[in-house]
């Protein structure tokens, strides 16, 4: 016997919604003497799944970016982000990028956030915010869990024997 999704048990394990189980209905005078049989309990569900790393950060961040832009005024216009996107390519902030990375900087993001806000342009202005605060929520939390520059240390989980190390004053003076 096996319990299918619907909460019903059946001996039919290919029955579906759409397919009748071998089980007849039962007629009024079944109905009525079933009444007096406790009914099966319904199934237990199962708690909600842990949120991931990115849901937590991603749930932060949409809580953060509905404040930095609580009305529509307050997004970029387009403009603005196609001015971001040519002064990326500008000789200072390159040369700024191949002096703490090694390589030219890539600004392929700010490209997209200028197509992107060019897609906007058919939506109302609160569904313009809304999506706007929602890519910038989404780019957040994407990089708060990504690597870092600062990761290039490690947490010690206990601190480390004798350290800093006791000096002997006897040993110190006699030098």
């Amino acid at each position: 016997m096996r319990w299918n999704l619907w909460g019903s048990s059946s001996d039919n394990s290919e029955a579906g919604p759409s397919q009748p189980t071998d089980a007849a209905a039962p007629t009024s005078s079944e109905a009525q003497a079933s009444t007096s049989t406790p009914a099966p309990a319904a199934p237990v569900r199962a708690p909600e799944p842990p949120l991931s790393k990115y849901e937590r950060a991603l749930k932060e961040e949409q809580k953060l970016q509905d404040e930095q832009y609580p009305n529509y005024e307050d997004i970029p216009k387009c403009m603005t982000l196609f001015d971001e996107f040519v002064s990326c390519y500008a000789l200072l902030p390159q040369m700024r990028n191949i002096y703490r990375h090694g390589e030219l900087r890539d600004c392929s993001y700010k490209w997209d956030d200028f197509k992107y806000c060019l897609s906007l342009k058919s939506e109302d202005n609160e569904e313009r915010r809304r999506l706007w605060v929602r890519r910038r929520a989404e780019w957040w939390a994407a990089r708060r869990i990504g690597p870092s520059s600062e990761d290039v240390w490690d947490v010690r989980e206990k601190p480390l024997e004798n350290f800093p190390p006791l000096v002997d004053e006897d040993a110190a003076t006699t030098d």
